[in-house]
């Protein structure tokens, strides 16, 4: 069996390292892909190559994060943390997943949709506003802004990541989630993207520097 360290040497400590960085790029790319993301999604839109683009590197920021997630967690229970930070790991990761099923329609089967089929877009948009839809993707936000908040302010509290990192994502979970609403305008959501990827970018560094439960 391989020995714990604090060394840097251990399989647990390279691990948590790489999804630190893992989350370094999930936060750059969540930024860059809600920068760049179009204000609306006619069928011309969503089916060029740009649309294409943009969801690709959403795609690329939910994986980012799912693994930022498992480094975050052993990071936090290497800290001493407990049940509830697991919990909200746990509801985080779900949300990630059930994002990543719909971002993986709007990168490899709603632009085929949008050219061949285009009353399907011009109905139902990208995916999020059909029926079948209309409970799973509000239902993924609530578990992403409960997961997040949750497992940051553990984090905090654990002092697995630094206070300024953890606060920074609290942030901006928060005004993501009300940019996703769809109830403020599209700058809000650009706004608290970009903010909730720097936390991942903070949170995340100061994973790859990681030198163990003493750290």
């Amino acid at each position: 069996m391989m020995e714990r360290t604090d060394t840097g040497n251990s399989l647990t400590v390279r691990l948590i390292r790489w999804g630190g960085l893992a989350n370094v790029i999930g936060g750059i790319a969540v930024a860059l892909a809600y920068v760049l993301h179009p204000p609306s999604a006619p069928p011309e839109v969503v089916g060029s190559p740009f649309w294409v683009f943009v969801h690709a590197v959403f795609l690329v920021s939910l994986l980012g994060g799912i693994f930022g997630l498992f480094a975050l967690l052993a990071a936090y229970l290497e800290k001493g943390g407990g049940l509830l930070g697991f919990a909200g790991c746990a509801m985080a990761v779900v949300s990630l997943v059930l994002i990543a099923g719909l971002d993986y329609s709007e990168v490899f089967i709603f632009p085929t949709l949008a050219k061949e089929f285009p009353a399907v877009v011009e109905k139902y948009g990208a995916g999020d506003q059909m029926p079948s839809v209309a409970f799973a993707f509000p239902a993924s936000g609530l578990l992403f802004l409960a997961g997040y908040l949750l497992f940051s302010n553990e984090l905090r509290r654990a002092v697995t990541v630094p206070a300024p990192g953890a606060w920074v994502t609290l942030a901006g979970v928060a005004a993501f989630a009300v940019g996703l609403s769809g109830q403020v305008p599209m700058l809000v959501t650009r706004a608290g993207a970009v903010v909730f990827g720097l936390g991942l970018v903070m949170m995340g560094w100061a994973l790859a520097r990681w030198h163990g439960s003493r750290a």
